[in-house]
């Protein structure tokens, strides 16, 4: 007996990393003060732990997007 797995953590995943893209991007067409202030607030808690590399910020990111993934799992699992 196999159990089937909700689409609603990947769904979920997927509309942060799209935003993201989305801010991401945004700041490439938009030279304003703080046109990339919501790329930044998407990686926000991790961007102060992690060091200054150039990658570390898409490692915030990633991580953010593998939290959201396992908290709406365990969501659906519990409530699901």
């Amino acid at each position: 007996m196999s159990q089937s797995r909700s689409p609603v953590p990947l769904i979920g995943a997927t509309v942060y990393l799209l935003a993201f893209v989305g801010a991401a991007i945004y700041t490439l067409f938009s030279r304003e003060t703080f046109s990339g202030l919501a790329a930044v607030m998407l990686a926000w808690p991790w961007i102060d732990y992690l060091p200054k590399w150039h990658y570390a910020f898409l490692i915030a990111v990633a991580l953010n997007a593998v939290i959201i993934y396992c908290v709406l799992a365990i969501f659906v699992a519990v409530f699901g």
